[in-house]
Order: C-alpha cells, then structure tokens, then sequence
C-alpha cells in the first residue's frame, strides 16, 4: 500500500477527517445521549489505554520509517563512493582488467542514474544495471597480481567490488519492500479505533465534539502522510537524490562542477596568483 505525494498526503488528512466525522455521528446514532453521558468514565479510563497504545505504535513506526529514509541515504553513498574507488584504483592494473573494470562503472553508474532510478520509484529495479554489476564482480577472476603496486591494489579493488554488491543489493530490497499491507492495515485499524473512542462521549455542543474529534484525526492522519512519506524512499516527492552517481559520472567524464567547489578564504589567492 503505497501513497506518494503532497495530493495523496492531503488526502489523506482529509479522509481521516471525514471518517473521524462519519464515527462520531454513529456512536451518536448506536447509544442513546444518556448512555453515553453514564459510560463518560469508562469510555475515559479505555480512550487512555487504547490511546496510549496507539500513540506509541504510531510514533515507533514514524521512527522507523524515518530510519529507512535515513538508511537509504546512506547505502546511496557508500556504493557511490564505492563505485568511484574502484574506477580510480583500477588505474594501477594492467589492460585489459583496467579498460574492463573502468568501462563497467561507466556504464553502471549511467544506467543507475538513467535506468534504475525511474524504475525504483515504481518499486522496480533494473535488470541491466543488476548484470553490469555481476560483470563487475566477476572482472577480476583469473587475475593475478605481478607487481607489487597489484599486489597491493587487489585486495582494496575486491573489497569496494563486494561493498558496492553488497549496497546495491540492500538498496534494492529498500526500493522493492516498501511498507508492508498488514503493517498499514495495523495502523489504520488503530486509528479508527481511537476516533471512535474519541466519538464516544456526550459533549453539550456536538460542533465543538465534532471540530475536537476532526483536530485529533489530523494529527493522526498527518503521522501517516510521515509514515508514506519517508517509508518509500525512492518514491514520492521526498526521496534520495542520485546525485551521488551523477557526481561519479562526473568523475569518470573527467569534469567537475566548479559550482560546487568549495570558495577560497577571503584574500586567498589561486594557484596562478589571481
């Protein structure tokens, strides 16, 4: 179950409003005024249990999934940086292990960024960019190292071959899980009912009990637009930037953004004295 964008987040609010309302004027519909008004205490003492539980259920899950989104982040990273150690320490091996190593990242981090990332959105991944990275994991097999500048890069370039492997395979099981149904069932079962909860007592004025019960489900349906939002981290109007890819395209093209380079200090002079 999936919900991606500001739209989809507004309806969201909108529909807990709604039912929230549609609640309240059945608790009132089921029990008599008078009813209500003898069950104030018991319906109190269980709303504080119920919401309670709610309450921590639902911060737990907006927790995590903001550790996802955080998570995500990450992984992106490291097999960018990954990526961009193995194309540069590839330079200290003979051809043709070099020309293969370097032309794979290049074609990897193109179909990331062109391919792979569109299809993540959808919760998909791409085959071919999953294919570039077997052929790279498998680029050194047979290989022995002669000199001593191999001898030392080898064992680095398998180690970020099997950090970038392992990071995309966690960043595809990220774009592919998602939140699962029966955790969204839990959580829109709990809200519902806590609403009904909230419905069931007997104010004087039913506006203001209508106006408080719709303020409490906007808090919970916002906590749900959270959850949607940063539980999909791939999708949606908030989600992790392939910028890091581009940045090794970049690297791999020979050419840097001198707009994200770094300013000089104040009084600081180039390399050529301007």
């Amino acid at each position: 179950m999936e919900f991606h964008g500001i739209g989809n987040g507004v309806l969201i609010i909108l529909v807990a409003i709604a039912a929230a309302l549609v609640l309240v004027a059945l608790g009132r519909k089921l029990y008599p005024k008078d009813k209500l008004q003898q069950a104030h205490d018991l319906t109190g003492n269980l709303l504080s249990v119920v919401g309670t539980l709610y309450a921590v259920l639902l911060g737990l899950v907006v927790v995590d999934a903001l550790v996802r989104f955080e998570d995500a982040i990450d992984v992106v990273q490291e097999e960018s940086n990954a990526l961009a150690d193995i194309f540069l320490l590839a330079d200290r091996l003979p051809e043709p292990q070099q020309g293969t190593i370097r032309d794979a990242c290049k074609t990897y981090a193109r179909q990331v960024v062109d391919l792979e990332w569109p299809l993540m959105a959808r919760g998909q991944v791409s085959a071919d960019a999953r294919h570039t990275a077997f052929t790279l994991a498998k680029s050194l097999h047979g290989f022995e190292p002669a000199t001593e500048s191999q001898k030392a890069v080898y064992p680095m370039i398998v180690e970020q071959i099997r950090e970038l492997w392992d990071c995309r395979r966690e960043r595809a099981g990220t774009a592919t899980t998602g939140i699962p149904a029966i955790e969204w069932f839990v959580l829109i079962a709990g809200a519902a009912v806590t609403v009904l909860f909230a419905g069931l007592f007997s104010a004087h004025s039913v506006s203001l009990q209508r106006f408080l019960t719709a303020l409490t489900a906007v808090i919970i349906g916002l906590n749900l637009y959270l959850v949607s939002l940063f539980g999909y981290p791939f999708a949606g109007e908030l989600t992790v930037s392939s910028r890091p890819f581009q940045v090794d395209i970049a690297i791999f093209e020979g050419r840097f953004d001198a707009a994200s380079a770094p300013e000089r200090p104040p009084g600081r002079s180039s390399p050529d004295g301007h």
